[in-house]
Order: structure tokens, then C-alpha cells, then sequence
């Protein structure tokens, strides 16, 4: 019977490593998984599969990549000739005035 609990730890905690280094885990805390699981699975394993299942859906959360230039898309008035234009230009399209000092 002891045998059996030691070949059961063994691939738990073979397993655990496996698992932790395809998830990206660094190589010391796999290490601590598949320690902790050889010495104590039952409790070590349903916490890993717990904590790995709450990352993964973090993890698969849309990155926030560049902020968006909203600018472009808003209308201002040219405070030269009262008309609306969009974007970000250097003269009025309008009435030709410069809009940004250098």
C-alpha cells in the first residue's frame, strides 16, 4: 500500500511540474508545486487546479493595446471663421487661418 501512495505522488508531482512549465510557470515554482504535491496531493491539487483555472481566465482577458486617437473623429470650430472641422490639421480647411503655433 505505501508503494502505491509513493508512485501516486511521484506522477502527481510529475504531472504538476509538467503542467506548471507548459503554463510558464518559472522553473523554481514548479519546482514548489511538484514538491508540495508529492508530500501532501490531496490538498496541494485541488488548490493548483483551482489557482490555475482563476489564471487562465485572467489570462485570457483582451489585452489593452495603444490608445485610440479619438481626436479624429471630434469636431472643433475654427475660432477664426466660426466653421467645424475634424481632425488635428495645421490651417483651417476653410479660411486658410494657422491653427498651431510652432
Amino acid at each position: 500500500m505505501h508503494i502505491l501512495w509513493l508512485v501516486m505522488g511521484i506522477l502527481g508531482a510529475l504531472w504538476i511540474f509538467w503542467d506548471t512549465r507548459k503554463q510558464g510557470y518559472p522553473w523554481e515554482s514548479s519546482v514548489r508545486w511538484a514538491v508540495g504535491t508529492f508530500f501532501v496531493p490531496a490538498a496541494v491539487i485541488p488548490f493548483y487546479l483551482f489557482q490555475s483555472n482563476v489564471r487562465s481566465k485572467y489570462n485570457n482577458q483582451p489585452k489593452r493595446g495603444k490608445p485610440q486617437d479619438v481626436t479624429s473623429d471630434m469636431q472643433v470650430r475654427c475660432v477664426h471663421c466660426g466653421e467645424f472641422y475634424q481632425g488635428n490639421p495645421e490651417r483651417c480647411p476653410h479660411c486658410k487661418t494657422v491653427l498651431k503655433d510652432e
